[in-house]
């Protein structure tokens, strides 16, 4: 009756051991875009004016791409971030921390939203730093008129 109870404790142990390493692969699987941060979030600010012919736009939709691909990077950065919705002077105020960004350049671009027409407006370079809050605020000024010829 031993034998056979140490057999039985065998196949549970080997059953038990099997499912826990699937259970495991399948986290694996699940977890495959987690990443281990080595330090402090990487961020950095833009700041600007919306406006068009020089006239500011209220309750614009600012929504900021930011992209970087650096060789000590682990993952590219391909972010959107906002919207965020600008102020009666026309302005916004956007604060990032992509993930798996490093410090150093990556490029911006805004795409910004009035009355349901989106524009495209091409980008800057946003330098980020390790930190938190964000130290430096690079400005973005978009002119939605000058931007495709109308002013």
């Amino acid at each position: 009756m031993v034998a056979g109870a140490s057999a039985g404790v065998s196949k549970v142990y080997v059953c038990c051991l099997a499912g826990a390493l699937s259970i495991a692969s399948l986290g694996c699987v699940e977890g495959g875009n987690l990443a281990i941060s080595a330090g402090a979030p990487v961020t950095g600010a833009l700041a600007g004016r919306i406006t068009r012919c020089g006239d500011p736009i209220a309750g614009a939709q600012v929504l900021l791409l930011v992209q970087q691909d650096r060789p000590e990077q682990s993952r590219l950065v391909d972010a959107r971030i906002g919207p965020v919705t600008s102020s009666r002077a026309g302005e916004y105020l956007v604060e990032v921390a992509p993930a798996f960004a490093v410090p150093g350049s990556a490029s911006v671009q805004l795409r910004v939203t009035v009355n349901g027409i989106t524009q495209d407006v091409p980008g800057r370079t946003l330098e980020l730093r390790l930190g938190l809050p964000a130290r430096d605020t690079t400005r973005f000024d978009a002119d939605l008129g000058v931007e495709v010829g109308h002013c």
